[in-house]
């Protein structure tokens, strides 16, 4: 359970220990540890190519090796998804660079497979060794179009298999990037279910303050992103996407790696809840798990 602690005032709080942490499974208290070591990551980034997103890419393109640099860092590893009117693995975990990855997307076709790409992106996390924290980034439109995957069947699979999801929200058509540099102050969420990005990034991380299921809204990123414990961004400058990256890259490095063991607890979906003591500190975690029967 990657957890964010913020004081009252938005700043992260570093330093704290396994005792300063109680976790709860469906309200009963559970024994947590605490990672102190830096856990690598594996990292699915599915990239919307379809017509309605030509004129981003070459903005998306400029970003590969962000999200190398902030992202992953010296033990971290990717794997690039492209999706339209199929979906394609136009770079394996094993072999390539994100940035050449990127690069030779091309955008074709009118459909966005969404839901499909994040089903291969699951299939891609499950095949990565134990002990990696796993996470899916999209990038694009919060839409999808021809999926055979639900959107109910890829959240589940996403909370069973722990991995956190991220939204980089690209505008709707016709509503291409402006170039100008410009300074905002905080964070202006007016988009519901996520938060558009800003180029002060202290402010945006201190705001990145994921929705509760009862304040997701209905769009497939905000349910996916409010499910797992991650983050959807919205942007609408050329900046602003690097920036999104990099708050992310921020979130995924300052997260406190919570775990328990729920032993012999009932199957379906348990609630989480994480407290600690630090006053007024607020607290952004994954709302909960699936736990399985005997299949």
């Amino acid at each position: 359970m990657p957890t964010l602690v913020f004081s009252k005032d938005g700043r992260l709080i570093p330093g704290l220990d396994a005792p300063d942490f109680r976790v709860f499974d469906n309200g009963r208290q559970m024994r947590g540890t605490l990672d102190t070591f830096s856990i690598p990551v594996s990292v699915v980034v599915a990239v919307q190519a379809n017509t309605d997103v030509r004129e981003y890419l070459s903005f998306i393109v400029r970003a590969g090796a962000v999200i190398e640099s902030l992202m992953l860092g010296e033990s971290g590893e990717a794997a690039v998804i492209a999706y339209r009117d199929d979906v394609a693995v136009v770079k394996p975990f094993e072999t390539g660079e994100v940035q050449s990855a990127i690069r030779k997307i091309s955008a074709t076709g009118r459909d966005a497979h969404m839901l499909d790409a994040g089903w291969r992106g699951l299939t891609l996390l499950r095949q990565r060794p134990a002990g990696r924290a796993r996470f899916l980034i999209f990038i694009g439109q919060s839409m999808d179009s021809g999926s055979e995957t639900t959107l109910q069947s890829l959240k589940e699979a996403a909370d069973k298999e722990n991995v956190t999801v991220f939204a980089i929200t690209l505008p709707k058509f016709g509503k291409a990037f402006v170039s100008d540099n410009f300074s905002l102050q905080g964070v202006d969420r007016s988009e519901r279910g996520g938060y558009r990005a800003s180029v002060n990034l202290g402010a945006l991380i201190a705001a990145l303050s994921r929705s509760s299921n009862a304040d997701a809204g209905t769009d497939p990123f905000s349910v996916l992103t409010a499910a797992t414990g991650g983050t959807q961004v919205h942007i609408r400058k050329q900046r602003e996407f690097e920036e999104a990256i990099s708050a992310i890259g921020e979130e995924l490095r300052s997260a406190y790696q919570l775990s328990f063991s729920p032993g012999e607890s009932q199957p379906g979906y348990h609630a989480i809840k994480v407290e600690v003591d630090v006053p007024d500190a607020v607290l952004f975690s994954r709302p909960g798990y699936w736990q399985g029967g005997n299949e």
